[in-house]
């Protein structure tokens, strides 16, 4: 029965054993399999990071380039930085080296872990080899002792049985048989594990040496794949650096030349611009200097230069716009010059264009509107007023000229209103003032008018116009002398204003002063105002002084002088003449049939 315990305890420890190995041996092939996976993975990923270092590198490799321009009318100013040295050569050696080393670093590292990994697996093997020989030399041991144990329970029994010859005689034989078994068995057990072991330290020395064999030719792979890729590695340092100097120097030409075509560009445009510029401060000082034929012609080169250059731009680039507020300036300039010529049909042109050019400026249908008033095109004046007005409706200058067209076509209510608003606008504007007196003396308010020709003054004491119009206020209430004061106040601020002359031969005619009268409209017919009334003035003066024939003679030169609108009115008054016994005026009438 015990024979039976210590063979059950051999098949248990065996079947253990093998359970052991077979565990140990698959554990070491899946960590082998695995950390081959994992070299594998980091040695993939290293060049990979060593590729995307290098595309990075090339990539980031740029060229920086700022030009800034600044154009004002008359300079241009060019900063340009160009930044392409080698600095950025060097930054991209040092970047490409620093890439290379860490990439042989990664390599180094992944070596040592690899072999670091083997080694110690190798060691484990190894202990696991030595643990299954102690193993089975332990169990050799238990099974001879436990035979030692058997044999001296046989000897026991033979004691036994020799106390008991008689009894178990008949049991000797089987007593031998199954002592031959014992010993059969356990010798059979004995060489089947040796040969299970010795087969099993012959597998693991396989494996042993096809892992051994796998790691040199893993070696052999990797080492060749560490020099190919650095082989690789130094002719792509090789190329992207000649590629690099390559492209480096084309793109140093091109943007040289690109940057030295450009600046020609800006030098030329500037010199244009300096030109232009120029142009326009000969034709102000022109202006200024009332010579107007030569700021016409300033204005002439600068429109013919502008409009050479509007058609080498875009009409959405900022240079057109440029330009074309040039060329808008230069027509409306050129307008109020031949405006100041009396070339007003001619002005019109220009502002036409001027307001095509812009047509949001309130000054140019300004300017135009007081050129048709100049034309007598009232109504049309008023229009082009009334857009400058929509256009600015706080210009006092469009509200004041508005309303002196408005007098003269007799709408002196409207006429006032716009005075008032221009006042409003300007409490002391002389001018709005001066003009609302002018029409309240028109509509007969002398005293009402004689206030606003005192602000006038008040505001301008230099205003020849408003002593001149509050001089004829005074006429018309009868004061004569101080009318000629007015008179000889504006006068003397204006020396050309042949309108006060004119007033004050009628003031001094009024006082009975008839030579001084003579002078006076003499005076204003020299000065070239509105000459059909001073002679119409004059031959009144003569006719008193009873110089008849010198009468009719200025009567008819004045009414020779006197446009068709101003002949019927001319006509009308030397018929009152006549009806009041004048007789050069009788002789008039006489002569050109009018009835009296």
């Amino acid at each position: 029965m015990e024979v039976n315990n210590t063979n059950n305890k051999y098949k248990n420890n065996t079947c253990i054993m093998i359970i052991l190995f077979l565990l140990a041996f698959g554990a070491f092939s899946g960590i082998y399999f695995l950390h081959t996976k994992n070299i594998e993975s980091r040695f993939n990923k290293a060049l990979e990071n060593y590729s995307l270092n290098i595309q990075t590198i090339i990539s980031n490799t740029t060229i920086d380039k700022t030009v800034t321009t600044n154009e004002s009318e008359n300079t241009i100013t060019i900063n340009n930085e160009f930044i392409i040295s080698e600095e950025i050569a060097n930054n991209f050696k040092s970047t490409f080296d620093i890439n290379t080393k860490m990439l042989e670093s990664s390599m180094a590292e992944i070596m040592k872990n690899s072999n670091d990994v083997l080694s110690f697996w190798f060691a484990f093997l190894s202990v696991i080899m030595i643990v299954f020989t102690f193993a089975g030399i332990f169990i050799n041991n238990n099974i001879l002792s436990e035979s030692k144990e058997n044999f001296k329970y046989i000897n026991d029994l033979k004691k036994d049985i020799e106390n008991y010859k008689e009894k178990i005689h008949n049991y000797e034989l089987s007593i031998e048989n199954l002592q031959l078994k014992i010993e059969t068995e356990t010798q059979r057990k004995i060489f089947e594990l040796e040969t299970n072991s010795n087969k099993f330290l012959k597998e693991i020395d396989e494996k042993n040496n096809e892992a051994l064999n796998s790691i040199d030719k893993l070696k052999i792979e990797f080492n060749d794949s560490i020099n190919s890729i650095q082989e690789k590695s130094n002719q792509m340092i090789s190329d992207i650096k000649e590629q690099a100097q390559t492209e480096s120097e084309q793109l140093i030409k091109s943007i040289k030349d690109k940057a030295e075509e450009e600046t020609q560009k800006l030098i030329e445009k500037n010199n244009i611009n300096i030109e232009i510029s120029n142009l326009f401060n000969s034709a102000y000082q022109a202006d200024n200097n009332k010579e107007y034929d030569k700021a016409i012609n300033y204005y002439n080169q600068i429109i013919e230069m502008t409009d050479d250059l509007l058609k080498e731009y875009d009409k959405n680039s900022e240079e057109y716009s440029q330009y074309q507020n040039n060329y808008y300036i230069a027509y409306n300039n050129r307008g109020n010059a031949k405006y100041n010529l009396e070339q007003y049909k001619e002005a019109i042109k220009d502002f036409d264009k001027a307001i095509e050019l812009n047509p949001n400026s309130s000054k140019t249908y300004y300017n135009r509107g007081n050129t048709k008033y100049s034309l007598e095109q009232y109504k049309e004046a008023i229009k082009d007023f009334d857009k400058s007005i929509e256009l600015d409706p706080n210009n006092q200058d469009t509200y004041n000229n508005r309303g002196i067209v408005k007098a003269d076509l007799n709408y002196y209510k409207e006429a006032i209103e716009d005075f008032n608003k221009s006042i409003e606008l300007d409490p002391n504007c002389s001018e709005a003032y001066n003009n609302r007196g002018t029409t309240k003396l028109d509509l007969g308010f002398n005293e009402k008018a004689i206030k606003d020709f005192n602000k006038a003054i008040e505001l301008n004491p230099n205003n020849s116009s408003a002593y001149n119009n509050r001089g004829n206020a005074k006429n018309k209430l009868g004061l004569y002398k101080k009318a000629t004061k007015d008179f000889n106040k504006a006068i003397k601020l204006n020396p050309n204003n042949g309108n006060a002359y004119n007033n004050r031969g009628n003031a001094k005619n009024y006082l009975k002063k008839y030579k001084e009268a003579i002078k006076d409209f003499n005076k204003a017919i020299e000065l070239n105002y509105n000459q059909f009334i001073a002679y119409y003035n004059k031959g009144i003066s003569k006719s008193y002084l009873g110089l008849n024939d010198e009468a009719y003679n200025d009567f008819i030169k004045g009414y020779n002088l006197a446009d068709d609108t101003s002949k019927k009115e001319y006509e009308q008054r030397i018929i009152d003449l006549a009806k009041h016994n004048n007789e050069a005026a009788i002789k008039i009438c006489d002569k050109k049939g009018w009835k009296y």
